[in-house]
C-alpha cells in the first residue's frame, strides 16, 4: 500500500511540474546546482559533528535531484547511497528526467518494471571514488548495474551519453557528479 502512495505521489508531482508557466527570469533548480548550493551540512537537521553529508543527504535535499532521489527511494536503493561504502554517483537533474518523456517515468514505476528501474538507477553508481581528474579519455568504468561507462573528454567530461555539468561534490561516502542526461541501460 505504501508503494501505491509513493507512486501516486510521484505521478502527481511529475504532472504538476510539467504543467503551468514558468518565469524564466527566476532562478530555476533544473540546471546543475552550484557546489555552494549543495553545502547542506550547515542545515540544523544535520548533526554538527558530521563533517559532510552522505550522497543520499545531498541528493534528497536538493531540488535539482527530486526525481532521482524519489526513484532511488521507490526502488529501495537509498541505503546504497547512505551506506559507508565509498562510491561515485552520477546524479541526473530534473531536466534530464523530463527529457525522457512523461510516459517513461510512469512505465518505470510499474511493479513489473522494478528490475528495469533498479538497473537504470544502478547505472548511475560507480564503485569507489572517482574524481573528475581521475577519469581519463577512452577509459571505461563499471557501474553497480554491471554496465561499463565510456569516458570521453572531447567536449567536457562525458560518461557514455551524459555530460558532467558539476563535478566533484564531496560527500562522507564518496563523490557526486551532476549529469545532464539519464544514463539508460543498454
Amino acid at each position: 500500500m505504501l508503494r501505491f502512495f509513493e507512486i501516486l505521489l510521484f505521478s502527481g508531482m511529475f504532472l504538476l511540474s510539467s504543467c503551468g508557466h514558468r518565469d524564466l527570469s527566476e532562478k530555476t533548480v533544473d540546471a546543475a546546482p552550484d557546489i555552494s548550493e549543495l553545502a547542506v551540512w550547515n542545515e540544523p537537521e544535520i548533526d554538527p559533528q558530521e563533517a559532510q553529508p552522505s550522497i543520499w543527504d545531498i541528493t534528497k535535499r536538493h531540488n535539482s535531484f527530486s526525481t532521482f532521489s524519489l526513484l532511488i527511494e521507490v526502488a529501495g536503493l537509498d541505503e546504497t547511497l547512505e551506506s559507508s561504502r565509498q562510491i561515485t554517483v552520477l546524479a541526473p537533474t530534473e531536466e534530464a528526467f523530463r527529457s525522457l518523456g512523461e510516459g517513461s517515468l510512469i512505465e518505470l514505476l510499474k511493479e513489473d518494471n522494478r528490475w528495469i528501474l533498479e538497473e537504470l538507477l544502478l547505472s548511475h553508481v560507480i564503485p569507489d571514488v572517482h574524481l573528475s581528474d581521475d577519469l581519463r579519455d577512452g577509459e571505461t568504468r563499471p557501474t553497480l548495474s554491471g554496465r561499463r561507462l565510456v569516458i570521453s573528454r572531447d567536449a567536457g567530461l562525458k560518461l557514455s551519453n551524459a555530460t558532467v555539468t558539476t563535478s566533484d561534490i564531496a560527500a562522507s561516502n564518496g563523490i557526486v557528479h551532476v549529469v545532464d542526461q539519464v544514463i539508460l541501460p543498454e
